[in-house]
């Protein structure tokens, strides 16, 4: 394979590892978050995980930068990609913390507060596993170079 198509196949491998990582990620907000455990409706599922997909790539673009950083330094360690997931996740957190009301919730109104143990230990697992899928797809072989070894 000639270097211009090598370069095009890892630029590829990158994006479609990213929106794998986002979808995953969406799918275990989706079901283990907003639905309380339970799988949703087939179509449902997929047009919220899509609608979440969407969003998370419009919002973590910087995190597209990170991974083509990534990509050209070589790194392929599982823990600088799965870091890196659950460090997005604590930032989330965070950004919800910030943005959450002052007020506490109102039973009556079946509201719940913005942070709560659940929702921190499925963003962590989502952040998680959205790093471990990444990995997987481009992570594992990043570098826009093979590396040629020389017998000394």
């Amino acid at each position: 394979m000639n270097r211009f198509a090598f370069y095009i196949v890892r630029l590829l491998r990158v994006a479609a590892g990213f929106l794998a990582a986002l979808a995953v990620a969406a799918a275990i907000v989706v079901v283990l978050d907003l639905n309380k455990g339970r799988m949703p409706e087939p179509m449902a599922g997929l047009v919220a995980i899509g609608f979440y997909t969407f969003l998370a790539a419009r919002l973590l673009w910087p995190l597209l930068l990170f991974q083509f950083v990534a990509e050209a330094m070589r790194w392929r360690a599982l823990a600088i990609h799965a870091g890196l997931g659950v460090l997005v996740a604590v930032v989330f957190l965070g950004w919800t913390f910030l943005h959450s009301r002052q007020e506490a919730p109102d039973p009556l109104l079946d509201e719940e507060p913005a942070i709560t143990v659940a929702k921190i230990a499925v963003t962590l697992v989502a952040g998680l596993a959205g790093g471990l899928v990444y990995w997987i797809i481009a992570g594992r072989s990043a570098g826009l170079q093979r590396i040629e070894r020389t017998d000394p």
